[in-house]
């Protein structure tokens, strides 16, 4: 039997009035990454610098929450 452990949900990295944000998350591979503002979705242009860090990129300065899975 395999035992592949609890899944801990996703990151949550809150930001505020920024058009570029970088996270360092530590996964060791390319996740999913989603953005919420004002409780919707957005989009975004997301590049995988490495494996443990993403660089997001938005047309305007934004607040929100980016969830990395």
């Amino acid at each position: 039997m395999f035992s592949f452990g609890v899944d801990p949900g996703p990151q949550e990295h809150s930001f505020s009035n920024v058009s570029i944000l970088v996270i360092t998350h530590n996964l060791g591979y390319k996740p999913l990454v989603y953005v919420v503002v004002d409780g919707e979705l957005s989009f975004c242009q997301v590049d995988y610098n490495d494996e443990n860090q993403v660089t997001l990129t938005f047309q305007n300065s934004l607040s929100g929450v980016a969830y990395i899975r």
